[in-house]
């Protein structure tokens, strides 16, 4: 589809009905010597193809269906130490017209939905208080945003952005349980609509992804189908936590 007009650095995205732009690619920034303390890690020169097999098993960081808009590796602004991250929104049908008239944040059915710990770890890094952009509008320069940086074993960090202004719960040094909320869905850094950026790390300084297997969920197949995943959301499904058994 073509490019809305005034956005020709942007990709329009059709997702089973769900529309969202991908912003042009602004890099986290290496950091300078005897420059002010960073606000956040700096980026890697490149993600991290061959890390060893992954130890951490990962849950979705999130409830209810979302659909990925980005995968690993499927372009757009995930490229070089950003290669193996994915992009998530809530699942919804939802027209272009309709999609392009959402003028405000909460317009939006990512916006302000609950984060989720995909795993037990630690907090090492977590920052609030950085500026949101209404929809449709993208900073000219890099933004780190809100975001947070979870460790799970040596080598295995998991990375949430994007995040709602005010809503990131947790504090460097915190030990989080699988499933705790860590903030909220939001649209802070780099980011034109409400999403959930979310990175498998296997270096956090700098940051560089790595391959990433989730456990425990399904792909909708067709409307009211579900089967279970192979460990790995692609660009276009639309992914659920597996229901627990009614008691």
């Amino acid at each position: 589809m073509g490019s809305l007009k005034g956005w020709p650095a942007s990709t329009l995205v059709l997702l089973f009905g769900l529309f969202w732009f991908v912003p042009r690619a602004n890099p986290a920034r290496v950091a300078k010597p005897g420059a002010s303390p960073p606000r956040e890690p700096p980026a890697g020169a490149i993600a991290l193809a061959s890390a060893p097999e992954q130890k951490t098993p990962l849950a979705l960081p999130f409830e209810g269906a979302w659909g990925v808009v980005q995968g690993m590796d499927s372009g757009g602004t995930h490229g070089g130490y950003a290669a193996y991250a994915i992009d998530f929104v809530p699942a919804e049908p939802v027209s272009e017209s309709a999609f392009r008239k959402r003028k405000r944040l909460a317009d939006h059915p990512c916006y302000g939905k609950p984060i989720l710990a995909p795993a037990d770890g630690r907090v090492v890094w977590a920052k609030d208080g950085a500026r949101e952009l209404p929809p449709f509008r993208e900073s000219r320069k890099h933004e780190a945003g809100n975001f947070v940086i979870l460790e799970h074993a040596p080598d295995e960090f998991s990375e949430f952005r994007h995040l709602q202004r005010g809503s990131v719960a947790v504090e460097v040094g915190d030990k989080v349980r699988a499933g705790q909320v860590i903030g909220r869905c939001g649209n802070s850094g780099n980011a034109v609509t409400p999403h959930l950026h979310f990175g498998f790390l296997g270096s956090y300084q700098p940051i560089a992804t790595r391959p990433m297997r989730f456990s425990n969920y399904q792909v909708m197949v067709a409307q009211g189908v579900w089967k279970n995943g192979d460990g790995e959301p692609k660009k276009g499904q639309i992914v659920r936590a597996i229901p627990s058994p009614i008691q």
